[in-house]
């Protein structure tokens, strides 16, 4: 009996790690469809989308709101580094115009992170700007935005 008991949690445990593996392409999944639903639901428009990448960067225009969402595999909890900033030489700059993410919540696997920032008229009179994006581990990137 207590060989059969044994057996039958052993067969549960087994179970239950092979059930959380693997299921973060489809967790992933779930949650692309809750942003993108959140995201059009607020009115914002589909930019891109970068897959599992850990440097990415969009061109961004004045007084324009962005949404852009961080999706990793939180299967090993590892520490995370994401930002975005404003590329450019000055330093100065790049801190003031530096954003980090807040943490949005977690599907299954799949780990969501949030960057809101709306641009302001640009000083210099450009009609683009880049800013850069870092994820770290790698991370789908999606990226939306309303006028």
């Amino acid at each position: 009996m207590k060989k059969l008991l044994t057996a039958f949690f052993a067969v549960i445990a087994f179970t239950g790690t092979f059930a959380q593996a693997g299921n973060y392409e489809t967790d992933s999944k779930t949650a692309e469809e809750a942003i993108k639903k959140y995201a059009f639901k607020n009115n914002y428009k589909y930019f891109i989308t970068y897959a599992e990448v850990k440097d990415a960067s969009v061109a961004v225009t004045p007084t324009t709101d962005y949404l852009i969402f961080y999706v990793y595999n939180n299967s090993d909890h590892p520490a995370t580094t994401f930002k975005g900033y404003l590329m450019t030489p000055d330093n100065k700059l790049k801190t003031k115009y530096s954003a980090v993410p807040d943490d949005i919540g977690q599907t299954g696997l799949a780990r969501v992170q949030r960057l809101k920032f709306t641009t302001p008229k640009f000083a210099s009179g450009k009609d683009k700007l880049p800013v850069k994006l870092e994820a770290s581990p790698a991370a789908t990137i999606y990226v939306f935005y309303r006028k």
